[in-house]
C-alpha cells in the first residue's frame, strides 16, 4: 500500500488520503453479519459543504494525519505455491507487458455472441506485447505504438473446453491507445471505443478485426477513459472523462449517442460541473470512476461525482433525452457533526463522525423487469470543516488505512429499494491485515472492479478483485508511496499479497448475497476480473490478468517487466455457495442508535427492536475479541445501554445486537 498524503483544492475545499496503517494487526479477523444502510433522498441539486477540488502537489499548511509503515510489512510470510506451478482457469488468449486496466471501475470486456447452434464469446483487451519502457514514465509496454486494443473471439459450444479462435491477436489501432470496452450489435458486430482522443472501432462479422468508424472527440477536447453500452434498439451511449480547457473545470462525466453503430454522433452533453442539465453541480472524481449499461429503451449512467456521491441518470427513450426528474443521489456519505475545537493558530473546526463512502469502483445493470441495480466500491471518510476569518473550508478525509478496509467491502442497491446492502467482503470474508497491498490507490478498497452479470431468470451476479489471507510472494518494492514513476526508487522486501478474482451472486427477489467463491489458485496474482452481461447456459465467462509478481507495472514501476497472461474462463455458476435464505438472512430488523459516534468517554447504544426478548449487546474490536458484554434486565425490545469507553484506544470497534437468534452489527468510533 502506498503511503500518501495528496492534497485536493478548490478555493474552499481540500481532501486528504490516509493510506497506511498504524498498528500491529493480528492475523485474525471478524465475521459480522450483512448490515444495510439507508439510500440517500437529498436531491442532485442538494448544496454540499464539501468537495474534491483540483489536484496539487503544494499548498498551504492544512492539517493531515501522517502515514506511516505498519509493523506488519516486516513479517515473513511462506508461498503458498510457486507461481509458475499454479494452474491457472480458463484458456490463456495473450499477454501483455502493459498490465495496469484501469484507474477504477473495470469496464465490460467480453459478449456472448450465439449463431445457430454455435456459441461464441468475443473479447476485447488493453494489451501491449513489447515489454520496452516509455522514458518518461518508466512504465513497460508503454513506450511508441505499442499499447492498445486486442480483439479475439473463442469457441464455447463446449463452455468447459473453450477454443481460441485467434491464436495471436492483434492491435486495433495505429497509434498508441488503449481503455477499451465492448458492445454487440443485434447482427452480431461488436464495437470498441479507445483513447486518445476517444474512437469508435467496430468489425463486420464474428472474427473481424475491428476498424475504425468515427474519430468521436478531437485531440483538443482532452476526453479520455470511454467506456459504452447498446440498447435494444442498436442506440451506442457513450461516456469518457472530459476536461475543459478554456473554464479549467476537469473531470467531467460526458455523454454522446449515435443511431447508427458508431458512424455518427450527437452533440456532447455534460452531465457535471458549471454546465450540468440543472446548472452548476460538481465534477466527476475523475477517470473510470463511472459505468454506462443499457436495455430495451432504457440507458443508464452512474458515476461518483467530487464530493463523493454516486449519481444515477437514466433515459427511457433510448438515449433521446436525459430527464433531470429522473436523475438520483444513489448513496451520499452521512456525515453528522460531532465534535468542535479551536487549533493553535485560531481556526474554528467542526469535526464529523467516520462514514462509508462510495468510491468510484461501480458498476451498473438492468434486469428483464426494467429495474436498475448498482454494485458500488465504499471506504471510509470523515470530514473537518473549518472557519478562518469568516471564511469556511471543508476537508474530507479518506481513512483507507489497513485496519479501516479489512472488513468493508462493496454495497448493492436497486431501483426502488431503499437500504444499501453489503456484500463483496475483502478476502472473501474479511482481510486479515497481514501482507503488502501493492497497487492500493488512493480511492481503493480491499475490495475493487466489480462486474455484474445477470441470467434469464434475473438473479445478479458479481465477479471483483481482492487478496486472499496468507497468499504473498516475496517482492522488492519501493513503499514510500509518492510519484513512483519520477522519483527515485527506495526498495525494501514485503510479502506482497497476490491478487484473486472473486464471484458471488444474488438471487432474484433477494437482497441476499452468497459467501463469495475464490475462482483463481494461491501463487499467482490475478486481477482485473471482467464478466460478460449476459449469464446464459450456467455460465459466467470471465476476463482477468494473471502474473507471477503481485502489483502491475503502471503502479509499482520499479518491478521487473514481466508478461501477464491475459485469460478467459467459463465458470460453472453451480461451483458458487449456494445462497440459504433462511440461515443467511438472519439480520435483526431494528432501529440501532449510537451517541456520539465516534465518542470519547461514554456512548449510549439504543435499540427498539419491532419484537420481545433479551437482547444482548457486545462489543467487539476488528480483530474480533469481545471486550464488553451486556443483557438487557427485560424482555420488552427497547433498551439503552451506555457503554464506558474511556478506557480504550482510538478506533473502529463493532457493536453487535442480538436477540432471539438474529443479530445486527453497527461500527462505534473512538477518538482521543
Amino acid at each position: 500500500m502506498n503511503r500518501s498524503r495528496t492534497h485536493f483544492y478548490t478555493s474552499v475545499t481540500l481532501l486528504v488520503f490516509v493510506a497506511a496503517s498504524m498498528a500491529t494487526i493480528a492475523q485474525r479477523s471478524i465475521v459480522v453479519q450483512p448490515t444495510s444502510l439507508p439510500r440517500s433522498t437529498e436531491s442532485i441539486s442538494s448544496a454540499v459543504r464539501q468537495t474534491v477540488g483540483n489536484v496539487s502537489t503544494t499548498g498551504g499548511a492544512e492539517e493531515y494525519r501522517q502515514a506511516v509503515t505498519s509493523p506488519i510489512l516486516h513479517t515473513t510470510m511462506p508461498k503458498i505455491v510457486d507461481a509458475v506451478q499454479a494452474g491457472l482457469p480458463g484458456i490463456q488468449v495473450g499477454f501483455t507487458y502493459y498490465d495496469f486496466q484501469t484507474n477504477g471501475a473495470m469496464s465490460n470486456r467480453l459478449v456472448y455472441t450465439p449463431d445457430g447452434p454455435d456459441k461464441y464469446v468475443q473479447m476485447v483487451w488493453m494489451t501491449s506485447k513489447d515489454s520496452t519502457r516509455d522514458a518518461a514514465t518508466r512504465i513497460p509496454g508503454f513506450a511508441g505504438n505499442n499499447r492498445g486494443t486486442h480483439y479475439t473471439f473463442l469457441i464455447v459450444n463446449s463452455p468447459d473446453a473453450p477454443e481460441l479462435g485467434v491464436d495471436d491477436w492483434q492491435k486495433v489501432e495505429t497509434l498508441r491507445a488503449g481503455w477499451p470496452s465492448i458492445v454487440q450489435y443485434k447482427d452480431g458486430n461488436i464495437g470498441t471505443p479507445s483513447h486518445t482522443p476517444v474512437r469508435f472501432y467496430g468489425n463486420s462479422g464474428l472474427g473481424d478485426q475491428p476498424v475504425l468508424r468515427k474519430e468521436v472527440t478531437s485531440p483538443s477536447d482532452s476526453a479520455v477513459w470511454a467506456r459504452a453500452a447498446v440498447d435494444g434498439q442498436g442506440n451506442t451511449h457513450l461516456i469518457y472523462n472530459r476536461t475543459i480547457i478554456s473554464g479549467s473545470a476537469q473531470n467531467q462525466v460526458a455523454y454522446r449517442r449515435s443511431t447508427d453503430g458508431g458512424f455518427t454522433w450527437a452533440s456532447e452533453i455534460l452531465f457535471t460541473g458549471p454546465n450540468a442539465p440543472e446548472g452548476a453541480l460538481q465534477s466527476g472524481l475523475g477517470g473510470d470512476t463511472y459505468a454506462v449499461t443499457a436495455r430495451g429503451n432504457k440507458a443508464v449512467i452512474t458515476y461518483t461525482d467530487g464530493s463523493l456521491r454516486l449519481f444515477s441518470r437514466t433515459s427511457t427513450d433510448g438515449g433521446a433525452t436525459w430527464p433531470s426528474d429522473s436523475a438520483r443521489i444513489i448513496f451520499s456519505p452521512n456525515y453528522t457533526d460531532i465534535d468542535s475545537s479551536f487549533n493553535q493558530y485560531g481556526t474554528f473546526s467542526v469535526y464529523s463522525d467516520t462514514v462509508p463512502t462510495p468510491n468510484g469502483h461501480v458498476d451498473v445493470i438492468i434486469d428483464s423487469d426494467g429495474a436498475t441495480h448498482y454494485v458500488m466500491g465504499v471506504v471510509p471518510s470523515y470530514v473537518v470543516r473549518k472557519d478562518t476569518n469568516g471564511t469556511r473550508t471543508g476537508s474530507i478525509f479518506v481513512v483507507n488505512t489497513r485496519a479501516n478496509i479489512r472488513s468493508m467491502g462493496m454495497l448493492y442497491t436497486k431501483q426502488g429499494e431503499q437500504n444499501l446492502y453489503f456484500m463483496a467482503p475483502p478476502c472473501g470474508s474479511a482481510w486479515d491485515g497481514a501482507g503488502y497491498p501493492m497497487n492500493l490507490r488512493s480511492f481503493d478498497g480491499a475490495s475493487r472492479w466489480p462486474q455484474l452479470g445477470i441470467n434469464a431468470a434475473n438473479d445478479i451476479y458479481c465477479v471483483y478483485g481482492s487478496w486472499k489471507n496468507g497468499d504473498v510472494t516475496s517482492v522488492i518494492t519501493d513503499t514510500t508511496g509518492g510519484n513512483q514513476q519520477t522519483e527515485p526508487d527506495t526498495l525494501s522486501q514485503v510479502d506482497g499479497l497476490n491478487g484473486h478474482v472473486w464471484a458471488t451472486y444474488k438471487p432474484a427477489g433477494f437482497n441476499i448475497w452468497s459467501a463469495p467463491t475464490d475462482i483463481t489458485p494461491a501463487g499467482v496474482s490475478c486481477q482485473y476480473g471482467t464478466l460478460c452481461d449476459e449469464v446464459i447456459n450456467g455460465r459466467m465467462y470471465i476476463g482477468y490478468s494473471a502474473a507471477t509478481t503481485p502489483g502491475d507495472h503502471v503502479t509499482n514501476v520499479e518491478l521487473p517487466a514481466e508478461a501477464a497472461k491475459v485469460m478467459m474462463l467459463a465458470y460453472d455458476v453451480a461451483k458458487l455457495t449456494a445462497v440459504n435464505s433462511v440461515d443467511e438472512e438472519r439480520t435483526l430488523h431494528a432501529t440501532i442508535s449510537v451517541m456520539p459516534n465516534p465518542a470519547r468517554d461514554n456512548a449510549t447504544i439504543r435499540i427498539a427492536s419491532v419484537t420481545g426478548g433479551t437482547i444482548t449487546v457486545s462489543l467487539l474490536t476488528t480483530l474480533g475479541e469481545t471486550i464488553m458484554t451486556s443483557q438487557s434486565p427485560s424482555t420488552q425490545g427497547e433498551w439503552d445501554v451506555v457503554l464506558a469507553t474511556h478506557a480504550l484506544s482510538a478506533g473502529t470497534y463493532h457493536c453487535i445486537v442480538e436477540q432471539n437468534g438474529l443479530r445486527s452489527a453497527v461500527p462505534l468510533v473512538i477518538v482521543r
